[in-house]
């Protein structure tokens, strides 16, 4: 018996070793095929074809053997492409490819720039030209691929190579300046997917990308962007974690050299991971670290915030739940902060119609100065409590109550405490829906003693032409105050971005539509305002809405807002109690390809009382042949008391889109407005684009014009952009 084992044992040792030497004894095979997928490929002990042993499994997935102890497989996948190199040829062939290519892409291109900017002054401050002419040619090539195997690392990869020449005359008053520059550039993109199937995946990426920013009354911006990071996960029932990283580099480069170069420089990390007690008891860790420059403006911090929370669900079916979370906050640089917050937050569903939530706050925070003020030590306590019922799909009645407490060293101390009842009703009714709510607030503000400069940062607020941002109050610092976009990265500048107005009670600000800021954008505001002496200050107030919503597309509404403020001392000047009652009745109507809108506000206010008449109508059609229509109109009054002051404001806009042939499509937009200012400026502007697409084959040539024209009590501008881009693909 023993005999014949040992027989039995060299015959499989032989037929192994003949196994091996018909596949070339390919190491790389060796090393990758005891954590390849079986259930893809075929099972080694069940082939019979000789002609595919040397075939390489379809998948690099887990094993579904259960009980066998593999290798790690990062170390194999490493090992893997460590041995990839020692490969020869006839090895290649009869093995795993190293790399596949598949679906390789690209195209050469030529693009064709041409501006003129003119500026006439009307008050004798001198005229502004400039020209500005540039020629790109580029040629870009894209492939996707894996190595060894799409499960192992699938990769998407592109790269751009070009020559740029540039030709930029000006002219201010009379002073001549020209410059030429020729020069080269490079863009990429690389994606690369590992581990795809595995419970490790992860994600590289890398790229570099150009564009150029017409900008209007100013020398054209080209902003290089290069970004670069990995994300990997952890896929665990217990423990799930992932890992991010990302660093990003924009550069501003001016074309115009009285212009300073810009750089903005942004790095991430983030680590999230916890561990699952049960699925009711959950820890979780989060770690954020960001670091951030930017040039020429003073702007260089770091960050650091950690953040440790907890979720636990009780009670029957476990329908409740608590919340605890600790978080730190550190940040050193330009700005320093360092925060210490606990919370915790606890849910309870009493009914299925009845439920409440609680919050209860404790922060400590020292917060440094953007702006040279005196370090800010703040102690904060806050409890609030929310219980909302639910009558039907109908009614839902909700009531809130809150306390907070601020300390600052130094002073002053100010205490809140209110609370709030609001009733939501819809209801469905044989016209349509019926909608209503009404809000009920009562609040009382104590300040007592000392004096403090106390900065805001990243007030988030929007601009819609043509009424202003307002920011109450009666000690705000006009040269602290800072506007960026979100996310901060872009410092707007007054006078050629916005206009800043004050007044004893406020400060607003106005858009100016050559300037960088778009209407209708979110911009993040920081100030310095300073808290004065002690005073009480109670607030009531109540919100109600009404509208009914017609099946035939008309919506009437109602609404009302009223404010009563008592502030004690009466003679206290620190701060402006605030009365108002503002009614606005309007009605929409919205109907296949129609859209109108028309409403009256009329606000009275201790502080800013106005009354506006707002207009706008809007119209989209599908016409034959494919083509599109749009017309959209928008007027608006505005009458103010304080000071008296009247704002007629006027938009059109209009835009249409033709395909005359499969490949040859023509578009074109027209934008004017108008806006008249007892008080500010007038100004009138029209802006008017013109493009052609054809697209025939691997071929593709697109043409635009612009044309801008603006005026102003101080200057008249003209503007226009010829873009030509051709592209062959391949």
């Amino acid at each position: 018996m023993r005999g014949k084992a040992r027989t039995g044992k060299a015959k499989g040792e032989r037929r192994n070793v003949e196994r091996r030497k018909a596949k070339g004894d390919n190491p790389i095979r060796r090393i990758i095929e005891p954590f390849a997928d079986r259930s893809v490929g075929v099972r080694r002990e069940r082939r019979t074809d000789d002609s595919r042993a040397g075939a390489v499994p379809e998948g690099i997935l887990p094993s579904a053997t259960a009980g066998v102890r593999r290798p790690p497989y990062f170390l194999l996948s490493v090992a893997a492409m460590a041995l990839a190199g020692c490969q020869t040829p006839s090895e290649r062939r009869s093995g795993a490819r190293n790399v596949e290519l598949r679906d390789m892409r690209g195209y050469v291109e030529l693009v064709a720039r041409a501006r003129e900017q003119d500026q006439r002054s009307k008050v004798g401050a001198g005229d502004d030209e400039s020209r500005e002419t540039i020629f790109e040619e580029s040629i870009r090539l894209d492939a996707d691929g894996y190595v060894y195997h799409p499960n192992f690392l699938e990769f998407a990869l592109g790269g751009l190579v070009g020559l740029i020449q540039r030709d930029n005359e000006e002219v201010f008053d009379t002073r001549e300046r020209s410059a030429q520059d020729d020069g080269t550039f490079t863009e990429f993109d690389l994606n690369g997917q590992f581990f795809k199937k595995k419970p490790y995946p992860g994600n590289v990426f890398a790229s570099r990308h150009r564009r150029l920013e017409p900008r209007p009354f100013l020398s054209s911006l080209e902003t290089t962007t290069t970004n670069f990071g990995l994300t990997w996960q952890y896929v665990h029932p217990k423990a799930p974690t992932s890992i991010q990283f990302s660093d990003t580099r924009v550069i501003l480069d001016p074309l115009s050299e009285d212009e300073e170069k810009g750089e903005q420089h942004r790095t991430s990390a983030r680590l999230e991971t916890g561990y699952r007690f049960s699925e009711h008891s959950v820890l979780s860790f989060v770690y954020d670290r960001q670091s951030v420059e930017e040039k020429p403006f003073a702007l260089d911090f770091e960050s650091d915030e950690l953040t440790l929370s907890h979720r636990y669900d009780f009670g029957e079916s476990r329908r409740h739940r608590l919340e605890s979370e600790l978080n730190f906050f550190d940040q050193a640089g330009t700005f320093d902060i360092r925060r210490l917050r606990w919370r915790e937050t606890m849910r309870l569903q009493h009914t299925e119609s009845l439920r409440s939530w609680y919050v209860w706050e404790a922060m400590n925070r020292e917060q440094g100065s953007l702006s040279g003020v005196a370090p800010i030590n703040e102690t904060s306590y806050a409890l609030s409590g929310v219980v909302e019922h639910q009558l039907y799909d109908s009614l839902t009645t909700q009531a809130l109550g809150f306390i907070r407490q601020q300390v600052f060293d130094g002073g002053p101390d100010i205490d809140r405490f209110g609370g709030q009842v609001s009733w939501d009703y819809r209801k469905k009714n044989p016209w349509g829906v019926l909608q209503v709510l009404y809000l009920l607030r009562s609040e009382q503000e104590d300040r007592s003693s000392g004096d403090r400069d106390l900065e805001t940062i990243d007030e988030r607020r929007t601009f819609n032409d043509p009424e202003p941002i307002v920011i109450s109050g009666t000690d705000i610092l006009l040269g602290t105050l800072r506007v960026t976009d979100d996310p901060a990265l872009t410092v707007y500048r007054p006078g050629d971005d916005y206009r800043v107005e004050s007044f004893p009670d406020r400060i607003e600000l106005r858009r100016v539509p050559t300037g960088r800021i778009a209407d209708g954008q979110l911009v993040l505001i920081d100030y310095v305002s300073r808290l004065r002496g002690s005073f009480t200050l109670d607030t009531a107030a109540h919100r109600l809405n009404v509208q009914q919503d017609f099946t035939f597309g008309l919506k009437p509404y109602y609404r009302l807002v009223s404010q009563d403020q008592t502030l004690a001392p009466s003679d206290a000047t620190q701060a402006i109690a605030e009365d108002i009652t503002a009614h606005t009745i309007g009605a929409e109507y919205e109907r296949g390809p129609i859209r109108l809108t028309a409403e009256y506000e009329d606000h009275e206010s201790t502080i800013n009382p106005f009354r506006a008449m707002r207009l706008a109508a809007g119209y989209t059609r599908r016409l034959n042949y494919g083509a599109t229509a749009s017309l959209k109109a928008r007027w608006s009054q505005i009458e103010h008391d304080l000071p008296e002051r009247v704002t007629r404001f006027l938009s059109m806009e209009g835009r249409y889109r033709h395909p005359i042939t499969r490949e040859l499509t023509v578009e074109g937009a027209v934008v004017y407005r108008t806006e008249d200012d007892t008080l500010g400026t007038d100004d009138e502007g029209v802006d008017v684009d013109l493009s052609l697409e054809w697209l025939v084959r691997q071929l593709e040539v697109r043409v635009t014009y612009e044309f801008s024209q603006f005026e102003n009590d101080f200057n008249e501008n003209d503007s226009s952009i010829f873009y030509m881009q051709v592209r062959r693909r391949f």
